[in-house]
């Protein structure tokens, strides 16, 4: 049977042949249920229908009060089409508008291929960095961009979802990295929605050889979260890192999936994930590790350390590894857990207040996952959020 979400949605379709194709495969595969196994903890459909209304609209109360006020290019995507009249875009970066050109994965990337409304192309061979803001005053949008960093370039992207007060909205954005050989590719991600905003975000990244790419996913709060992350290290010599913290209270949910799959020999990923939980909110982590039998000599960890404040809070953590070759040093963990009592005690006994001590506990543990974002406002801004939330 074909869902609600699909059928509210049938109306505004008005893509290519490629779209077409996507919302085929999408309606025989369908949009998870409650017994999807990838979105076991995240019954993300039921509450796509219960909450969000699949209507397009063409409304602009976009607000640019939000934006970074860094050197670099700023792309502003309203219900997901640059709006170049708010965009301030740097000559040197080479971008293009066309026309969806893929459709695959899984099947909310489907659902975004089908109805993205553009494809937006970013070419490296300019060094500041790409900000990306996306503002969604309606129901849902697509917002779809595919990243070329070529051979030799460094690339930083900046991603940021805006969302109006008071307005439910979905966004289901789709961002795609082509890193070229001996190249650096860098993205990160800071989410504090309010608790009417729903998302899926996927992020995938295809890494040549000699080549890295850094992810940083940084979580406070939204009524639902949903990061899908992949990494393929497809040659060798090749590095992918992924960093994450969701720091959350009142009743966020926030789903991270993530993926690095290890081609061939010589690779290396690292993987570090911190949740701190408060009051209602939800935590998940699931992430997966995968050596293909040619992928020799390779080097991957991951690990998942959580704290719960709260006897409300929940938290589901599922750390995997699948391993078909035969010389390789993996690791995978996860811990949760409350706050140290001896560490309070010891800060207590040299002067410090109870709700201070617990504040420095908690922000040297969320720290370490600042390490890797390289824009100075982003990672202000970030332990700003910190700070909020620790106080």
């Amino acid at each position: 049977m074909e869902s609600t979400i699909l059928e509210n949605l049938a109306e505004q379709f008005s893509g290519n042949s490629t779209q077409e194709d996507a919302l085929k495969m999408l309606k025989e595969v369908g949009l998870p249920h409650k017994k999807s196994e990838a979105y076991k903890f995240t019954q993300i459909t039921s509450l796509l229908e219960k909450n969000i209304k699949f209507e397009s609209k063409a409304d602009d109360n976009f607000t640019s009060n939000k934006l970074y006020q860094e050197e670099g290019s700023h792309l502003v995507f309203i219900n997901g089409s640059l709006a170049k009249e708010h965009s301030n875009i740097s000559d040197k970066l080479t971008m293009q508008i066309s026309e969806v050109s893929e459709g695959k994965h899984d099947p909310f990337s489907l659902l975004n291929a089908a109805y993205a409304k553009e494809e937006i192309h970013l070419e490296s061979g300019y060094n500041e960095p790409v900000f990306v803001y996306h503002f969604n005053s309606n129901g849902i949008s697509n917002p779809r961009i595919k990243v070329t960093v070529k051979d030799g370039h460094t690339f930083q992207v900046v991603e940021k979802l805006i969302t109006p007060e008071n307005s439910n909205t979905f966004t289901n954005s789709y961002i795609e990295f082509a890193v070229g050989k001996n190249a650096f590719g860098y993205h990160t991600k800071v989410q504090n929605y309010n608790a009417s905003t729903f998302s899926h975000e996927t992020v995938i990244a295809h890494v040549e050889r000699d080549s890295h790419f850094y992810n940083n996913t940084f979580s406070f709060e939204g009524g639902l979260i949903r990061n899908n992350l992949t990494i393929n290290l497809e040659d060798e010599n090749c590095e992918g890192y992924m960093y994450g913290l969701f720091l959350l209270d009142k009743k966020s949910h926030v789903d991270n999936n993530t993926s690095v799959d290890h081609k061939m020999p010589n690779s290396y990923s690292n993987e570090l994930y911190k949740g701190i939980l408060d009051e209602k909110s939800t935590g998940v982590f699931n992430g997966k590790i995968y050596v293909r039998q040619d992928a020799q000599k390779t080097n991957a960890f991951q690990s998942n350390n959580n704290i719960l404040l709260s006897e409300d809070a929940t938290l589901h953590t599922k750390p995997q590894l699948e391993i078909w070759a035969d010389d390789v040093k993996c690791s995978h963990g996860c811990t949760s857990g409350q706050l140290d009592e001896d560490a309070i005690f010891y800060l207590r006994a040299r002067g410090v207040n109870e709700k201070s001590a617990k504040a420095m506990i908690l922000n040297a543990f969320a720290g370490e996952t600042l390490e890797h974002v390289k824009v100075e406002s982003v990672r202000n801004e970030i332990q700003s959020l910190i700070d909020q939330k620790l106080v």
